[in-house]
């Protein structure tokens, strides 16, 4: 969860546009943008969080008080950083008698990133077949793909009748030179057969280019090989 939290309040700078519901209705329309990745986005919830911990931490563990740290260059590099401390001594705040109420925060602040980079919306995508039918022309019937789906777990398409996995329509997408694949590290981490963390690492080192949560495969696969 610690973890999420730097990629959610990216992931929230591509939600500003106002949520629209059925009929055009949005509770957010008056103003035009949307305020839960607005709020998000701003740092204060994240921070304060991380930050009042960071200080009780510092003070039992008789650490350099936080007023006299180097302030980080921008807001992204600061969550970076606060959220880096947390996770080096997240194994001696799990034996203090706190944790509990730690763990508790740091649960709604995980749940007010999902909804500020809306995680929770489109659960599964509709991907037109790339199969054949029996007369030979492209099938294109839309395939229903969830995106918890584990890569490798087999659908089969109710028009041509061609089975598909995740991981098969990513390499049949990879081969056409127009078309873009966007994925999240943990797809990409399965598809290439590496850790998230080597994933995360060759995406910074090489530039990869990124939507939100999502990473562009084809750049990601190139960085990988080279």
């Amino acid at each position: 969860m610690l973890d999420d939290l730097h990629d959610y309040w990216d992931a929230a700078h591509y939600q500003l546009q106002p949520s629209r519901g059925k009929g055009g209705r949005s509770s957010e329309i008056s103003i035009g943008v949307n305020v839960a990745a607005l709020s998000f986005i701003a740092g204060h919830d994240i921070l304060n969080f991380l930050h009042s911990w960071e200080a009780w931490i510092r003070q039992d563990r008789k650490l350099t008080p936080p007023a006299l740290l180097k302030k980080p260059e921008n807001l992204s590099a600061e969550i970076f950083e606060a959220i880096a401390f947390a996770k080096t001594h997240i194994v001696w705040s799990a034996n203090q008698g706190w944790f509990d109420d730690f763990l508790a925060e740091l649960k709604q602040i995980h749940s007010q990133g999902r909804a500020a980079a809306k995680i929770f919306v489109e659960q599964k995508k509709r991907i037109p077949c790339p199969g054949e039918t029996s007369e030979g022309l492209p099938c294109g019937y839309m395939l229903i793909v969830r995106q918890d789906d584990q890569m490798l777990d087999v659908f089969t398409c109710a028009k041509c009748k061609t089975e598909w996995t995740s991981l098969r329509l990513v390499a049949v997408a990879l081969s056409d030179p127009k078309q873009e694949v966007w994925l999240d590290l943990e797809a990409i981490a399965n598809w290439l057969g590496i850790s998230e963390r080597h994933c995360r690492r060759l995406a910074k080192t090489h530039g990869v280019s990124k939507r939100g949560r999502l990473f562009n495969v084809k750049e990601m696969r190139d960085a990988f090989v080279a």
